[in-house]
């Protein structure tokens, strides 16, 4: 049988090496490019039903800018004090206190987007009819589906809420007749009925419906959402980033399916982010001021007792101006002492806001042991004044810093109350989110291209994958790869083959004749040749007794003249041609090799081996008589069950009446005697076999040959099969020759190597004529 099975891989064609080239991967893709299309046309389909069945996703935004935050909230300069400047700008944290759920849930509760309800819809055709609908004007219901909406129901719900237990929890809303509803659970247990306008509860529930335009019978599908909950799906929807690196710009974009809500949402977010950055610094404010007035009390006893201590010294001592030398050290103590008292008073509140150890207060206090040490080695160095004279300088030094930081402390608290009523933070508005006119999401264009690219990756890999995985034999290269047996060529596909399968089987009615067999695709020049092939025959269905205008033929000529080279050696002339399993076309490639055999002049016979589903009588159109099966019993004499063909040279042995075991005639000496008496008579003797894994027939027969063939048809067996049918018959002790591939299927990528050959036969064709 030369006839291919539907749905199998085209042969790739041999490589030079073991490895997968580019050139075989793109004949691979040749060859499979239907199947390609067909992936790349749904993969892309599907992608544009979704660009376009998707619901449009409006996004507005708004940018606000974070500038750098005050350093020094006591408003001293000091030339240490800039270390606590941040080297960048905290647009980070920023962007982390605008997605917290102090700024969010205020957002969310306003805006109802805690809760979530959608009509029930028939996937894709609802979305389709809704598509369609008018707001509104609800559609009516499409082959009898009345609890479905189908496009143009409303219902707003503006108040929802329900107790922990039914919270993420999916209600169902069923529409009523006059504008009354009932609320479901997930259960279907009924947990409360309402009608629009009126605030109804029940067991913890309540809900106010605004607005509702559905036909009665309509279902929508309703969740009100935990905190959390709603928090998370709300930041899918939003996007908080850098517009550019260290810019210090945040954008803040929002997505909704109503573009004026979106709107509205991206600016009560960037408003209720701005309100709370600027309540957070007028506390800081009010924190500060509070403390300075706190301080003021005790900066003002200080100064009275440094006054007082002065003027006590100065009157006993009769010393009211100081020295050169005693300036100078009075002038640096002053400038040392007011410094130091600064950033202990720093220090004091920044540890009210920050934990002990963080870097806020280690670097106050790296500031304060500096300027220690400064005061110590400048104490040291005036050392040597006299001592009354370095007191008057010390008690001046103390009421000055005293007065210093007195005046300072009042003069902030001052500032800081005009601070806290026009503070407006390090962060700023700068635009404001807009109307959004075009929707942002689905972007169909890139969707479909998307879809188109997917596509085509998605079917390369399946081809790919689907080739390299595959335990089926495709190709003659594998099998020589892998197996270590030559192969003595490929036997192509023949459409007349195909016919003549059809016409020499019997028909199932008696007196009735199958019809030809025309096989689609076929250019009109090999029609015409199969029509003349098919007018020649007379007696014989042998594909290589008809002519050569076939390009099989030309295929078996070629294996044939291998093949010969090879079992010359061989032990006798009996050649066996078996296959792994049925369906390989072995009668195919026995009774055409035993035909071309016997074109070159020698004795050949071929014999029917397969005694359970033999078709050489009916390929050569010699039905009855005694045949293999009589000879092997001894109810026949071998001359007896030999007949001539109408090919000159060439003797037939069909496989005779059935018998009930054939296995069990095949193993008796019998066998043997026959073969030997029979490759004595003849040049060649060939036998077709039944299939090597579905009986032991093949077995015993090939055990009795000087060699065999083994046929094989691409994707009809897989590497397994005929691994295990080479093992079989390596253990009978067969002498495996090689392998024959037949019925190839033609492919794509060797257009060109088909042209050529099909020319050639038609030159012969129009020699002969």
């Amino acid at each position: 049988m030369n006839t291919p099975i539907l749905g199998i891989d085209p042969v790739p064609a041999r490589t030079r090496d073991n490895t997968f080239s580019a050139s075989d991967f793109w004949k691979l893709i040749v060859d499979n490019v239907w199947l390609m299309i067909v992936m790349i046309a749904v993969v892309t389909g599907a992608a544009t039903l979704y660009a376009f069945l998707a619901t449009p996703l409006y996004s507005s935004d708004a940018l606000v800018k974070v500038d750098y935050p005050n350093p020094n909230a006591f408003g001293f300069n000091t030339q240490v004090q800039q270390q606590v400047i941040p080297p960048s700008l905290p647009t980070d944290a920023e962007i982390q206190i605008i997605q917290s759920r102090g700024v969010l849930l205020p957002v969310i509760k306003k805006y109802h987007q805690d809760q979530s309800v959608t009509p029930r819809q028939v996937p894709v055709i609802g979305r389709i009819s809704d598509l369609f609908a008018t707001p509104g004007e609800p559609v009516a219901p499409l082959l009898g589906l009345k609890s479905f909406a189908w496009g143009g129901e409303i219902a707003n719900v503006s108040t929802l809420d329900v107790p922990p237990r039914l919270e993420n929890k999916t209600l169902i809303l069923r529409v009523l007749p006059d504008q009354a509803y009932e609320l479901i659970d997930s259960d279907g247990n009924p947990i409360l009925h309402g009608a629009v306008g009126r605030l109804t509860s029940a067991d913890g529930t309540s809900i106010l419906i605004d607005k509702l335009v559905a036909r009665p019978g309509t279902e929508f599908k309703v969740v009100r959402y935990s905190e959390y909950q709603a928090v998370a799906r709300f930041l899918k929807s939003l996007k908080v980033m850098e517009s550019t690196k260290d810019s210090g710009v945040v954008q803040i974009a929002y997505e909704n399916e109503n573009p004026r809500l979106a709107q509205e949402i991206t600016d009560a977010i960037a408003q209720t982010y701005i309100a709370a950055h600027v309540d957070q610094h007028r506390e800081e404010a009010s924190v500060t001021r509070n403390f300075i007035i706190g301080e003021l009390p005790r900066l003002e006893r200080e100064l009275q007792r440094a006054e007082s201590e002065l003027t006590n010294y100065r009157t006993s001592a009769n010393s009211m101006q100081p020295g050169t030398e005693a300036s100078s050290y009075l002038q640096g103590s002053i400038d040392l002492e007011r410094q130091i008292a600064t950033l202990t008073m720093q220090r004091t509140q920044t540890a009210s806001r920050f934990v002990p150890g963080s870097r806020e207060v280690r670097t106050i206090d790296e500031q304060i042991a500096t300027l220690n040490a400064q005061k110590q080695a400048f104490d040291k160095r005036f050392g040597q004044l006299p001592v009354s004279e370095r007191k008057l300088m010390d008690l001046t030094r103390d009421a000055k810093v005293a007065e210093d930081i007195y005046v300072a402390m009042r003069e902030k608290a001052s500032e800081l109350a005009v601070t806290r009523a026009g503070t407006i933070g390090n962060v700023h508005l700068i635009d404001s989110a807009i109307y959004p006119t075009d929707p942002s999401k689905p972007r169909r264009m890139i969707i479909m291209a998307g879809g188109a690219a997917g596509g085509v990756i998605l079917s390369i890999l399946f081809v790919f994958f689907r080739d390299q995985l595959s335990r089926k034999v495709k190709t003659p290269h594998s099998v020589e790869r892998s197996l270590s047996l030559p192969v003595f060529g490929a036997v192509s596909f023949s459409p007349i083959q195909a016919r003549l399968d059809r016409t020499s089987r019997p028909s199932l009615l008696p007196g009735k004749r199958r019809l030809p067999f025309i096989t689609r695709d076929v250019s009109p020049r090999v029609l015409s040749d199969q029509s003349e092939a098919m007018s020649r025959i007379d007696g014989s269905h042998a594909l290589s007794a008809l002519g050569d205008r076939d390009m099989a033929v030309e295929a078996l000529r070629a294996v044939h003249a291998s093949l010969m080279l090879d079992i010359a050696p061989a032990p006798n002339n009996v050649l066996a041609v078996v296959g792994a399993t049925p369906g390989t076309g072995k009668t195919f490639v026995a009774s055409n090799l035993a035909v071309l055999h016997a074109q070159t002049g020698k004795r050949t016979l071929l014999i029917d081996g397969d005694m359970r589903r033999g078709r050489i009588a009916s390929i050569f159109g010699q039905y009855g008589g005694h045949g293999f099966a009589e000879v092997l019993a001894s109810k026949a004499q071998i001359d007896q069950a030999i007949r001539e063909s109408d090919v000159p040279g060439l003797s037939l042995m069909t496989a005779g009446r059935f018998p009930a075991n054939p296995s069990k005639m095949l193993s008796t000496p019998r066998l043997t005697l026959v073969l030997d008496y029979l490759q004595e008579r003849f040049d060649l003797v060939i036998i077709d076999t039944p299939a090597v894994l579905a009986v032991s027939d093949a077995n015993l027969i090939a055990a009795n040959a000087g060699s065999s063939v083994i046929v094989v048809r691409p994707s009809a067996q897989s590497e397994d099969e005929l691994e295990e049918a080479i093992k079989r018959l390596d253990l009978t002790g067969a002498r495996i020759a090689g392998v024959i591939f037949n019925a190839v299927p033609k492919r794509r990528s060797e257009k060109r190597t088909y042209a050529y050959a099909s020319m050639y036969t038609s030159n012969l064709a129009t020699e002969e004529e």
